[in-house]
């Protein structure tokens, strides 16, 4: 939209309620200084009495242009890419009158024809993003006012060295209102400051999004880690909004915020009614929500609460810390498992603050064991921050070498290759490159894994991780071999189990393993007490089972998800749910969750663990 260009506001009428008086309004339309002048207009609205004397006059302003410009969902559409389908680079950075510094720029591209000439390219577990050249354009904000150009560059804009700006700024790259800026202009109220830079977006996972559920309005996703949600930083294609675009064809907002670390569930609005009612839910909090995370140590049993408030004591750094002046934040954790060295364990936040789960369990000494922010030894000290544990100001000066001169470490990854500045600059544009991410770079054990409503109106969740799953992909195909030794039968699923303790098998079972119609879990547990003169499991104990364990029993005996409930069993991992070829609606997983017992079923074993369950039958089961 050129500057000037006249558009005509629809009449806005406020309503207001006022007793034993009638309300007549005049409307006055007039430009103002702001940016977008051109759309804002100020309704008078006269309020008379009843015999017709006006009782005041009251002034709203009104901006026009977030009712003209939305696209066809009903998003607002910024001025800056309105102009960016309308300018090229060449006349926005100050056409004729900065010739002799524009050269190659082309003036018959528009800046967003030449923006959408950067391309994917695959490589492997990356996603890159080839060079390209953009134009930002942002008006001046309020804290900008009366400050110098590259003042405003040099401390907003940190990812790159003062000097980078200031040759830009020298060599006419850089505006205001499209008259040549120098490092010493002045930025005022409503000037459109613009930039042009050649962009080097870091790579990211390559992994594919998934579409958990979508409908007309919404669309949720499986987000993987180590993307951001939207163009931020030195990111812009390489994130979730942008992906959606080139690989779906949708346009979206997003309803919630993920780090560009976590992975799991996110919501997206495919229309911004659609957005705004997700996001109502989320912000008044109707909203549970169930985190997985692997952390350091053993976690304690039971169930654990945090509400300690949380600070950002360094937005550059992205720091957060427990301090008594911070927001208030509650988040509830309970171990799934513990293998010898790290725990899965169950994170449900209350409060929305950043970092506040990984926060949380680094206060509790449990940091999550990949995360370079929070976990590192190099940065927190043998106790990794527990209780608070160390200095702020030197806990900054080591993050802030983390991919610049450091390779970024974890707990988990001590020693890594990882994103490092180079030594040689890009030829074209002397902008500093970096080396490909690492382990600690691309990728967090923290992962949303279920959303519902707190009505439960809707519930949706995803796969489980990798990282959640190496383990216990061991354990079920052990258990799997358990129940290849049932025999055949026509009467019986043959099914298998396994107890582990901290990573360790203490016992096995098969269905008919034991004299009489016993089933897997309950032959592994009385094994167990036979063995060892008692009548319960330890602590901590985790159940792996090829199927669903059973809600009801048809012989009489007790079934075996009371079995578990009355033992020390903390979670339960199947292979398949129950077919109801004998029992119908099994509610097993009902009762676990009644008795807060975790229950996570573990992928790829359903073909198998039905072939067992159906050894002997005249039908074996159906798509197998």
């Amino acid at each position: 939209m050129k500057k000037g260009a006249q558009i005509w506001p629809l009449l806005h009428f406020a309503r207001a309620y006022i007793p034993r008086a009638r309300r007549v309004t005049t409307m006055s339309e007039k430009e103002t200084d702001s940016p977008s002048s051109v759309y804002t207009t100020e309704t008078e609205e006269v309020v008379q009495s009843e015999s017709g004397a006006p009782r005041g006059v009251k002034r709203t302003k009104h901006n026009a242009f977030y009712d003209q410009f939305r696209d066809k969902n009903g998003f607002k559409v910024k001025q800056s890419a309105v102009d960016a389908k309308s300018f090229s680079a060449y006349e926005q950075l100050g056409g004729s009158n900065n010739h002799e510094n524009l050269a190659g720029i082309p003036s018959d591209r528009t800046m967003f024809e030449e923006e959408s000439e950067a391309k994917y390219v695959i490589d492997g577990t990356l996603r890159r993003v080839q060079p390209y050249w953009f134009t930002y354009m942002t008006y001046c904000k309020l804290r900008w006012r009366n400050r110098t150009i590259l003042d405003i560059f040099a401390s907003e804009f940190r990812m790159k060295p003062e000097s980078y700006y200031r040759n830009n700024i020298e060599s006419g790259k850089v505006t205001i209102n499209k008259e040549i800026a120098n490092v010493d202009s002045i930025v005022s109220n409503g000037d459109l400051i613009s930039h042009r830079a050649h962009r080097h977006e870091p790579p990211v996972s390559s992994k594919p999004i998934k579409i958990v559920y979508q409908d007309d309005e919404l669309v949720v996703i499986d987000k993987p880690s180590g993307i951001p949600v939207h163009p931020t930083g030195r990111f812009r294609f390489n994130t979730v909004t942008m992906i959606m675009q080139s690989e779906f064809g949708m346009t979206v907002h997003p309803c919630n915020r993920l780090d560009r670390l976590t992975s799991g569930l996110m919501f997206l609005g495919k229309t911004a009614k659609g957005a705004e009612k997700m996001v109502k839910q989320m912000r008044e909090r109707d909203v549970r929500k169930e985190y997985l995370a692997k952390v350091v140590g053993e976690f304690p049993l039971g169930e654990i609460t945090v509400d300690e408030p949380i600070k950002t004591v360094s937005p550059m750094h992205a720091l957060n810390r427990v301090d008594p002046s911070g927001k208030e934040a509650t988040t509830q954790f309970r171990r799934i498992s513990y293998d010898g060295k790290t725990s899965l364990v169950l994170c449900r936040p209350l409060t929305g603050r950043t970092h506040q789960i990984r926060v949380h369990l680094q206060w509790l000494g449990h940091p999550i064991a990949n995360d370079p922010h929070y976990s590192s030894p190099v940065v927190w000290g043998e106790n990794l921050g527990k209780n608070g544990e160390g200095d702020t100001e030197k806990i900054v000066e080591i993050l802030a070498k983390f991919g610049k001169t450091e390779v970024a470490t974890s707990w988990a990854f001590p020693e890594t290759t990882g994103e490092v500045i180079l030594d040689d600059p890009c030829p074209i544009c002397d902008s500093e490159l970096y080396s490909d991410p690492g382990p600690n770079d691309l990728n967090l054990w923290l992962h949303a894994f279920k959303y519902e409503a707190s009505d439960r109106s809707w519930s949706y969740k995803t796969d489980l991780p990798d990282w959640a799953l190496d383990d216990h992909r061991v354990f079920m195909k052990q258990a799997v071999e358990e129940a290849r030794k049932c025999g055949p039968t026509t009467t019986a699923f043959g099914v298998g189990a396994l107890l582990v303790k901290d990573g360790k098998v203490i016992s096995t079972g098969y269905s008919r393993e034991l004299p009489g119609n016993t089933h897997a879990e309950q032959c592994a547990l009385e094994k167990y007490y036979a063995e060892h003169g008692v009548d319960d499991v330890p602590e901590g104990t985790v159940l792996y089972t090829t199927m669903e364990p059973c809600s009801e029993r048809l012989s009489g005996n007790l079934p075996c998800v009371d079995r578990v409930v009355k033992s020390n069993i903390i979670t339960c991992f199947v292979g398949v749910l129950e077919p109801d070829t004998f029992v119908k609606n099994n509610v097993g997983y009902t009762k676990l969750g009644d008795a807060n017992i975790n229950y996570l079923q573990v992928p790829g074993f359903e073909k198998e663990c039905l072939e067992a369950a159906f050894n002997g039958h005249a039908e074996g089961p159906k798509n197998v």
